[in-house]
């Protein structure tokens, strides 16, 4: 049965582990309409494999005179998986620490940490994950769209890096949005902060902007009834040096049309539809037990202690039509 991360929190018995779900979702607006497929157990072996159709071509009629037989064609389906990934982190307490710690709950705001980062890693995966180069990895949107009929834009560019550029483009740009959210049925679109911004705008130079709050009170942004979603960064550490890469990727370079040179500044839109039985939603093991939290035990020998927080999913794209991707748009 599908469930999103709400329901999961509701059925759980466990105040830290609704708490913690609480943060995913309170941090994360893809997440708290994602639906999650809760049925991969293990099957005898060492992987997490989710099983599915992937509907690729439709079926189509024709007319036929007297006399003639119809040409035959039939729905094209793919058989397909994707195997569950473990992510998440762990983090360490010196007992010392907790025991001094007073009014500031440093447990607490380790979990908080390790929890968000947890929720960037997962929407930089959605985008870019893919798991013939990463094998840990679940594959994203950016490869299960690359090649398919909902890939629009690939042979141009739409310049809006500047406003004189995005007032002169505002109407190809919204028109190219509205094709590719009617023909994948989009429930979200999915963007950096700087295309969010870029598209805010247009949408009230064209006066298409609408606004209201969401179950957290935060402001959501949509048009024509489509969410404006910001994936926003996923960070890296390396020593003391820390680097934020735009899940949705920026500053993109493409040869684009087959010309001479590369067109830098570029950034792409995906379109999605939350659907589990025939659109874009995610996969976790059976139960409610997408998300986990192993807490240290201050009373047990051991000077420092270990806490993880883990989350075991997958995307998974079961009709190529419901999710698509606008390229090469140039904002910088």
């Amino acid at each position: 049965m599908a469930m999103t991360l709400a329901e999961m929190k509701v059925g759980m018995s466990d105040k830290v582990s609704q708490q913690i779900v609480d943060i995913f979702l309170r941090e994360s607006e893809i997440l708290q309409l994602l639906p999650f497929d809760n049925c991969v157990s293990p099957q005898g072996g060492s992987t997490l494999t989710y099983s599915y159709i992937q509907k690729k071509l439709p079926s189509v009629a024709a007319f036929r005179a007297l006399n003639a037989e119809y040409t035959a064609n039939q729905a094209t389906v793919e058989k397909k998986s994707a195997d569950l990934k473990i992510f998440g982190g762990k983090f360490q307490i010196d007992r010392v620490l907790k025991q001094a710690e007073g009014p500031w709950n440093n447990m607490a705001y380790q979990i908080r940490e390790k929890v968000l980062a947890a929720i960037s890693l997962f929407h930089y995966t959605l985008v870019n994950g893919d798991a013939t180069t990463r094998s840990t990895e679940f594959d994203g949107l950016d490869k299960m769209l690359a090649g398919t009929s909902t890939e629009y834009n690939t042979g141009a560019s739409i310049d809006i890096s500047t406003m004189t550029n995005l007032k002169a483009n505002a109407d190809q740009l919204y028109e190219q949005i509205q094709l590719l959210i009617k023909n994948t049925s989009a429930d979200a679109l999915l963007m950096n902060s700087a295309m969010v911004a870029k598209v805010q705008t247009m949408a009230r130079i064209l006066g298409y902007k609408t606004e209201s709050e969401e179950a957290f009170g935060r402001k959501v942004t949509s048009m024509d009834g489509v969410r404006f979603m910001d994936l926003g960064k996923n960070y890296t550490v390396s020593g003391t040096t820390v680097t934020g890469n735009d899940c949705v990727k920026s500053g993109i370079s493409r040869t684009i049309g087959g010309g001479s040179s590369a067109t830098a500044g570029l950034t792409d839109i995906y379109a999605v539809k939350f659907d589990v039985n025939d659109g874009f939603h995610a996969a976790s093991l059976t139960g409610n037990s997408a998300i986990r939290q192993y807490l240290p035990d201050f009373n047990a020998p051991g000077a420092v202690k270990d806490g993880e927080v883990e989350m075991v999913a997958a995307t998974v794209l079961k009709n190529t039509a419901h999710a698509g991707v606008l390229r090469n748009i140039k904002i910088v």
